[in-house]
């Protein structure tokens, strides 16, 4: 039996598990609680059980998290290769399959790209979106040479030791230990006490080598974004590493907005799953607020 979630809270009700026929594959998905709808999407790499304790402290919603195409309990129909629309296009099905709508979007990573991948594609279903450090590494040049980093290292290990995808994951994470300043650990490794998040991370590796690395090198449709009538919040940790910051700080100025930010979290920022939660409900509480006033009224 596998270890649970260290911050899952303790007595929480169980979620509404079920599998749901999505844009030509299964989708394993889990609902939580009632009220108006917030859906967390993980990295491509990350399923559900990695926002639980998350997911477990939003009150007042229906909270669906869902493992997506590729990962865990997931389908793997047509995977991977599709990118971030077909990502965005199973979360849209999802969500009519439960018969939600005027949906609040959190998404983190590759997540934060599916979920401005979701507001392009379906804005009729979005009444906000909240995109925490997506891995846009196309919008500044220590991001394209992380991604570079990256792939080359990625290539390189699965050259000697074909198919080890937890290896190499943790050639790539020790290849960019330095991105997290004032630290030796590797990129990936969880802090003490979050062993928990690594085991879980290791059961996607080979969803992060085919498909993560993938996503990161998309780029984002500018003049839609901007011009997107949606309420859009990007956001950072106060503790985000620099790379991630300035992708998020470059997409903010594409929206003419200020990012918000989650006090004490990084990049993997269910870490901190109190903090998280209390920044989703407080913007999910809040009125959309569409564009900002100075693109729609084209001034």
């Amino acid at each position: 039996m596998r270890k649970p979630n260290p911050d899952a809270l303790p007595g929480a009700e169980e979620p509404r598990a079920g599998y749901y026929a999505v844009n030509g594959t299964m989708i394993y998905a889990e609902v939580r609680g009632s009220g108006p709808a917030v859906l967390l999407v993980s990295s491509v790499y990350e399923d559900a059980e990695i926002y639980r304790g998350v997911a477990e402290r939003l009150t007042g919603f229906t909270v669906v998290t869902y493992d997506n195409r590729g990962t865990s309990r997931s389908g793997r129909e047509n995977w991977p290769g599709c990118g971030s629309g077909q990502h965005a296009d199973d979360a849209a099905g999802l969500i009519e399959a439960l018969g939600l709508e005027d949906v609040v979007v959190f998404g983190s990573g590759t997540g934060g790209i599916i979920a401005l991948q979701f507001a392009l594609r379906y804005p009729e279903l979005v009444k906000s979106v909240l995109v925490y450090e997506p891995g846009y590494f196309s919008l500044t040049e220590d991001g394209r040479r992380l991604q570079d980093v990256a792939s080359r290292t990625i290539d390189h290990y699965l050259t000697a030791f074909p198919d080890d995808w937890v290896g190499a994951l943790a050639a790539l994470g020790r290849a960019t230990a330095g991105v997290k300043e004032g630290t030796s650990r590797g990129f990936f490794e969880p802090p003490t006490g979050k062993e928990w998040y690594g085991e879980r991370r290791d059961l996607n590796a080979e969803a992060f080598v085919k498909n993560d690395i993938q996503l990161g090198f998309e780029t984002p449709d500018e003049a839609a974004l901007a011009a997107l009538d949606v309420d859009v919040r990007v956001v950072c940790g106060t503790s985000a590493v620099p790379v991630f910051r300035d992708i998020a700080a470059r997409l903010a100025a594409i929206r003419g907005t200020v990012l918000d930010f989650i006090p004490r979290t990084h990049h993997h920022l269910y870490f901190r799953a109190d903090a998280t939660a209390a920044y989703i409900q407080e913007r999910a509480s809040a009125p959309s607020q569409g564009r900002p006033q100075s693109q729609a009224d084209g001034s």
